[in-house]
């Protein structure tokens, strides 16, 4: 299957204290070989989530700055305010690059068949204007293309004309969220800490040294507790409203973030309180009301 998927942020950083200045910001390990992919997160102060990202290491001290939803602006920003003496240029390359997304059985076949390789795990590769490396934000293998608009224009009717299904957004979101994907910010963002969305084993790196938000992180690692979680859940209808807030009984134990609907029904991620949560029962989207809303076993 495909999608049209065009990235909210490509920042391209470059200058001779590139990987040094990236290293002490970004919160995975990003000591790499050239070709080289990582996925992580950019926290403030406090540890919580401001954007998320892959970083490819293009060369020595040029690496590509990606993220399919947390904005260049805010990623920019969050930089910027960082650098102090550094030797870093920041050049916003978004507004040139548009993408498709393939993903389902079969998707590294097609990348070969098309392009002649597909990239390894933990790295990308680039191949006639083309930029593939694997995606995280669907279930199974898939991968991002990334190129200018008339070269993925092509791309796209080539995948069609071998038979791919392109598919609309709401699926899209129905498949990362059912399979307990979250997104960065829509589900874990500037009031939320990484290991509240369950992050940490993913995006975290406890041994490469500091970072900002590192202090924090440390400290969670050794509390090991949160105040909140995120859950997929499930229900019937239409979500009304941004975030509403989910009951059990009179008492609020969260609210839902995104959600896509499919039929009748709809899936969703829910952060919700540890403390107060009974996770045997059902929530509400009024204080008393009926409860329309389950915790996903399976999520």
């Amino acid at each position: 299957m495909t999608s049209v998927q065009r990235p909210a942020a490509l920042l391209r950083v470059t200058g001779e204290d590139a990987f040094v200045f990236l290293q002490g910001q970004f919160t995975n390990e990003l000591r790499q070989a050239m070709g080289g992919l990582t996925y992580g997160l950019w926290l403030n102060q406090k540890g919580k989530v401001i954007a998320d990202s892959h970083v490819l290491r293009v060369a020595e001290r040029e690496f590509m700055v990606i993220s399919d939803a947390s904005p260049a602006a805010v990623i920019r920003k969050r930089l910027e305010d960082h650098i102090v003496a550094d030797d870093v240029t920041l050049t916003d390359e978004t507004a040139t690059v548009h993408g498709v997304t393939l993903w389902g059985a079969g998707a590294g076949g097609l990348v070969t068949g098309l392009l002649g390789e597909k990239p390894p795990a933990g790295g990308f590769i680039r191949c006639d204007e083309i930029l593939v490396f694997p995606g995280r934000g669907l279930p199974g293998e898939n991968y991002a293309l990334l190129g200018p608009e008339a070269r993925i224009g092509r791309l796209r009717e080539q995948l069609i004309g071998r038979g791919c299904l392109e598919v609309g957004r709401e699926e899209t979101e129905y498949a990362r969220i059912a399979a307990g994907i979250p997104g960065i910010p829509q589900d874990v963002g500037p009031d939320d800490l990484p290991n509240e969305g369950g992050l940490e084993g993913s995006t975290l790196s406890y041994t490469k040294g500091c970072y900002l938000g590192q202090e924090v992180m440390a400290r969670l690692k050794n509390s090991g507790q949160v105040r909140r979680r995120l859950h997929v859940v499930r229900g019937h209808g239409l979500v009304r409203g941004p975030r509403p807030a989910l009951y059990q009984g009179p008492k609020k134990v969260g609210e839902l973030r995104s959600h896509a609907h499919r039929g009748g029904e709809f899936v969703a991620f829910a952060l919700l309180s540890v403390i107060n949560l009974n996770t045997e029962a059902g929530l509400s989207f009024a204080p008393d009301g009926p409860a329309v809303v389950t915790l996903d076993r399976h999520g």
